[in-house]
């Protein structure tokens, strides 16, 4: 069973989804509601960043607060204020890092709905405003990322120093990542170690092993196990993997993505890295393509099926099986409480197990 797939209004519903809906979002709905009464005291006449942040975070699934929960499981009960705090941190610092990346790609949509530069511009030509919709639209939501990441630093400086640390080196992580993701992409670097380190900074780390590392810290431990930090870093890099897949193989209609972007922009995923070892000649010269303008929509098509005839998506799939195959051995390893280990093993199977 896929701890994702639960309706977060279930009966029952696992403890993390009942903490989400019962104590996360509450909190993030406030704090975003104070947030409108301070734009509005300040003498703001509009508010629609804040408004639309919280419509944004009213999406997804989560994973990051989940996780941060069940490190805190790991060392202590129930939950309390500062695990609440750190839970709606997480949330605002991934849709600082979702708005941030649509605007670098210029995707269009994400979770199924446009993306917020596009429901801005579409807002301002709603409207019939003044000035370009699109310059606007990218404008707004580079504010509202901005937005997010400043409330999300302001509710983690309340946290205990230790896991502050652990914040900023999520922080650190994620900068570098996206850095790599966009400098790897640019110079068309096809190597494994920089595809890796690109997941695992990334996406990997800040989606699983820093959030229970800040989960554990603020349970009291001095920092998460080792074997558990390499059970996130699996189980990170396997998401990560996951994803990959589905933004060249995925079903739009099921995703809420679109297909074939990571093709166009050449970025540097695993997916390539494997392919660029695997690729005949003609894929190769496809391979060598994206990321240019003479990369066509026919092109992706084509490089789409050479990765699956060369063997290069069941590569992939078979690493983010295994490394799920892996975190869970680690998992029984731990001697953790039976709750918590059930948990961390069906949230790894969900890292794979997601929509095609």
């Amino acid at each position: 069973m896929s701890v994702i797939a639960c309706e977060p209004g279930a009966p029952h519903a696992p403890a993390d989804v009942k903490f989400v809906t019962s104590e996360l979002r509450p909190y993030l709905a406030d704090l975003l509601d104070r947030e409108q009464a301070a734009w509005k005291a300040r003498g703001a006449p509009w508010q629609d960043p804040p408004e639309l942040l919280l419509a944004y975070l009213a999406d997804g699934k989560a994973l990051r607060p989940r996780f941060c929960y069940w490190g805190h499981a790991i060392a202590a009960e129930g939950t309390g204020p500062l695990l609440v705090q750190a839970a709606a941190a997480l949330e605002l610092l991934h849709a600082f890092a979702l708005i941030h990346d649509d605007l670098m790609d210029g995707s269009d949509t994400r979770r199924g709905r446009p993306a917020l530069h596009r429901e801005f511009s579409g807002q301002h030509r709603a409207h019939g405003w003044a000035g370009n919709p699109d310059s606007y639209g990218r404008s707004m939501a580079l504010l509202t990322g901005d937005l997010a990441f400043a409330v999300a630093s302001r509710i983690a400086a309340g946290l205990p120093e230790p896991a502050q640390r652990v914040w900023r080196e999520m922080v650190d992580e994620l900068v570098i990542g996206q850095f790599l993701d966009l400098a790897g992409t640019a110079r068309q670097d096809r190597s494994a170690t920089v595809s890796r380190t690109t997941t695992l900074l990334k996406s990997g780390r800040y989606t699983v092993t820093g959030p229970l590392r800040l989960g554990a810290v603020l349970g009291g431990l001095p920092e998460l196990p080792p074997g558990l930090a390499r059970y996130g870093d699996l189980v990170g890099e396997a998401f990560q993997l996951s994803d990959d897949l589905l933004g060249v193989f995925g079903d739009p209609r099921r995703t809420g993505k679109p297909v074939g972007e990571d093709l166009v922009s050449g970025k540097p995923t695993q997916l390539l890295a494997c392919a660029a070892d695997l690729l005949p000649p003609h894929g190769q010269a496809l391979l060598a393509l994206t990321g240019t303008p003479g990369f066509s929509r026919a092109d992706v098509a084509e490089l789409t099926g050479e990765l699956i005839r060369c063997g290069a998506r069941d590569h992939v799939e078979r690493k983010a099986r295994s490394n799920v195959e892996a975190a869970c051995a680690l998992i029984d390893d731990a001697a953790l409480p039976p709750g918590v280990a059930a948990a961390l093993r069906s949230l790894a199977a969900a890292a794979t197990d997601r929509h095609r």
